[in-house]
């Protein structure tokens, strides 16, 4: 393994992953709400649809990426509605279903983190810019001679992903236990509404162009 190129891919999905948009917000209240677990699953799903498009651009499949963002339409609608829904949702948490009796973590609703956190980074065309200018900018995909760097390259960003994403749950999760029931609603109401934010700015901005 180049360890030299796997460092530089763990800077890549660490730099990537470590601005403040919806998914960042999901994972620290959903850390806020229920604990680390729910929150580390969202950023894991943040994390793979990072490395996802990090395979894109190693693999020199980005061309291809690009062509099908730009013929479809629908994606940036799609990733807008799905934050506006879930930025509805919560907004519309209680105190009682956060802050009540101890609630048992369920694979689905698990997933379900998982899930949401991937189809927003993965549809979210800041992602696609970002991974565009870092892998364009710094020509790490030119570097790349054969599989194995390809496979070290896609491993690091994941690496870094998830450590960004492991930390910041890790220190949402460590205020669970303090927070009262009228303040966890007030940051519902507020983390609700600029995810709602997101995803009206991401709808309004397709139906203008």
């Amino acid at each position: 393994m180049d360890f030299v190129l796997f460092l530089k891919a763990i800077g890549i999905g660490f730099s990537i992953a470590a601005p403040v948009g919806p998914v960042a917000l999901l994972c620290i209240q959903r850390s806020l709400k229920t604990g680390w677990l729910p929150g580390f699953f969202t950023g894991i799903g943040a994390a793979a649809a990072d490395t996802f498009y990090a395979a894109v651009a190693v693999f020199g499949l980005a061309a291809a990426l690009t062509a099908l963002f730009d013929k479809s339409a629908w994606i940036q609608p799609v990733c807008g509605i799905v934050m506006i829904v879930i930025g509805t949702h919560i907004f519309r948490e209680k105190p009682t279903e956060i802050s009540g009796q101890k609630r048992v973590m369920k694979a689905h609703h698990l997933a379900g983190n998982w899930f949401s956190a991937f189809v927003i980074t993965l549809f979210n065309p800041a992602t696609i810019l970002a991974f565009m200018a870092v892998f364009g900018g710094l020509k790490i995909a030119d570097g790349v001679a054969n599989p194995a760097e390809g496979f070290t390259t896609v491993l690091g960003v994941f690496v870094g992903a998830a450590t960004w994403w492991t930390g910041l749950t890790t220190v949402a999760a460590g205020f669970h236990r303090q927070i009262q029931p009228k303040t966890m609603l007030t940051i519902n109401r507020m983390m609700g509404l600029v995810v709602f934010g997101f995803g009206v700015f991401a709808t309004v901005d397709w139906a203008m162009r």
